[in-house]
């Protein structure tokens, strides 16, 4: 890793041979925009010019961060217990929908916050079973939604 005031480099070195020059491989992909700004980014950094930011992409965007970072939550609600023995609505009340004012039975079981949270723990699972790769592989459009994979 290499620091700069914009955020960190991840470079991967195959070789560390100083009389030898540098070349960047680069994946042609659907990120290979994204991948070009990175390496002039770091091309920009290696000469000694003014740091660039970073480019967009690069990172997730707030409502991905706080997503992702909800995700993680559940995911930790369900790792000290077993997963049958956590209920849908102690999920909600504690992490999704803290304050929540629906009671249990009918009310909870018709209403669309209760649809929400299952949809939200089945995406944490689809995560954990590895659709967490799928955030290291954009899509053309930006989009980082994981969707469970059956």
């Amino acid at each position: 890793m290499l620091a700069d005031p914009d955020g960190l480099h991840r470079i991967w070195l195959r070789t560390a041979m100083p009389d030898r020059v540098l070349a960047y491989v680069i994946t042609r992909d659907a990120a290979i925009d994204l991948r070009i700004a990175a390496m002039r980014r770091l091309d920009r950094r290696l000469a000694g010019e003014r740091p660039m930011p970073v480019p967009a992409g690069f990172q997730p965007s707030a409502f991905q961060r706080h997503r992702l970072g909800l995700l993680l939550d559940i995911l930790d609600a369900f790792d000290t217990r077993e997963r049958g023995t956590i209920t849908t609505y102690e999920v909600a009340s504690r992490l999704i929908y803290r304050g929540m004012t629906i009671g249990h039975g009918d009310d909870w079981k018709t209403s669309s916050q209760r649809r929400r949270t299952q949809r939200l723990i089945e995406e944490a699972f689809a995560l954990m079973e590895g659709d967490y790769l799928k955030l290291l592989n954009p899509d053309p459009a930006g989009a980082t939604k994981v969707t469970r994979s059956k």
